[in-house]
């Protein structure tokens, strides 16, 4: 925790001796920015904009990283659910639930994509002033450039006034130089400054990565038997995309009230999610877009429990996203073309929590018992 607050201390001393700086000279400051009011104002508010997103960030980071040390310490804040750490509070839904080396891959890559789309906008930012300032300087020459030539052309040397046309006439150029310096100079600053402010950022997300990656590796076990699934996933890596898809899937069954269990891989290569409701319903949401493998999925679930579960009915649905038009013959293989359908299809389907503790206790263990059963499927 300390190491935490120690990131937001800097960022927060940086910002007060900024603006400190500004105030002190605030004369020189607002002679700068009115020699192109429009485009300084810009770069202005743009820095403004990304010193608050730095701040926003990190005031982010501070609930999900007392949401894991509470966790971890076996004092879960269960009325806080966490956005960057959703897919591990999905995953580690009881202290009971093992997973494999490559469940755990899985899951802090996750994690590690949510944090780089934390950067990637402000780093957006920061290249973003830098080309402003260099927009600003091109603007600024072709100014002066043009109003140089305009002057040259419209001179008339045998005139007795002509040194006082000339000075006159410079006042186009030099205003040019004016906002070529001025617009450097402020985007520039501004770049550095939400630089530095996402620098301390990114140190403090690498801090809840790498104790979120520590806890993880002490808590969660090696399932046994797990070895053939680990190397089929190093033959078969997953992009980022795809990464980002499963994420968006996590959250909108999360969101729907469904309880997330270990992600699965079919046919020991394609990531999919695996959630389970009450009223035995239960959810494959994968991105498979071969007919034959999801209707061979769904014979091996309907055949192992049968044999497990006599008189018992588990109403099992495949929902695949993608853009290939197949006919399903079975209602249970439903197709959707992108990740919003299958948000609203979600949104009209939500799960009914339980109400009472025995309710509970009994969701508890149905639901421990069916992913202890895919688990055995697809991951042998």
């Amino acid at each position: 925790m300390k190491k935490f607050h120690r990131n937001l201390n800097i960022m927060s001393i940086f910002t007060a001796i900024l603006l400190v700086f500004v105030l002190i000279f605030w004369r020189t400051f607002l002679n700068i920015a009115v020699t192109n009011v429009f485009l300084n104002g810009i770069i202005i508010g743009t820095t403004v904009f990304g010193i608050g997103l730095c701040f926003v960030s990190i005031f982010k980071l501070l609930p999900e990283y007392k949401w894991m040390h509470a966790y971890f310490d076996g004092r879960a804040n269960y009325g806080f659910v966490p956005r960057l750490l959703r897919p591990i509070s999905s995953a580690l839904h009881n202290r009971h639930v093992q997973l494999s080396a490559s469940n755990l891959t899985e899951l802090l890559d996750l994690v590690s994509i949510r944090i780089e789309e934390e950067r990637d906008s402000v780093r957006y930012i920061t290249n973003t002033l830098i080309f402003l300032g260099l927009l600003g300087t091109f603007w600024g020459l072709i100014i002066t450039v043009g109003g140089f030539a305009e002057l040259l052309l419209n001179i008339d040397f045998s005139d007795e006034t002509v040194l006082q046309t000339m000075q006159m006439g410079m006042a186009g150029p030099l205003s040019g130089m004016a906002t070529a310096f001025t617009s450097s100079l402020l985007g520039l600053a501004g770049s550095l400054a939400v630089g530095f402010l996402g620098l301390q950022l990114q140190f403090a997300q690498n801090t809840l990565f790498q104790e979120l990656t520590d806890f993880m590796s002490r808590y969660v076990l090696q399932a046994p038997g797990d070895a053939k699934a680990d190397e089929l996933s190093e033959k078969a890596p997953v992009d980022e995309s795809t990464y980002t898809k499963i994420s968006n899937m996590y959250d909108m069954f999360t969101d729907a009230g469904y309880q997330i269990s270990d992600l699965i891989r079919i046919n020991g290569k394609y990531p999919a999610i695996v959630a389970i409701g009450t009223k035995e319903k239960l959810y494959i949401a994968t991105l498979v877009d071969d007919y034959d493998i999801l209707q061979n999925v769904l014979k091996r679930i309907e055949l192992c429990f049968a044999d497990t579960l006599e008189g018992l009915h588990i109403d099992t649905h495949i929902l695949c996203i993608t853009n290939r038009d197949f006919y399903a013959t079975d209602k249970r293989i439903l197709r959707f073309e992108n990740v919003n359908a299958l948000k609203k299809y979600l949104a009209a389907h939500k799960n009914t929590r339980p109400t009472s503790q025995q309710e509970m206790d009994n969701f508890d263990a149905y639901a421990e018992y069916i992913n202890t059963a895919i688990t055995y499927l697809f991951k042998k």
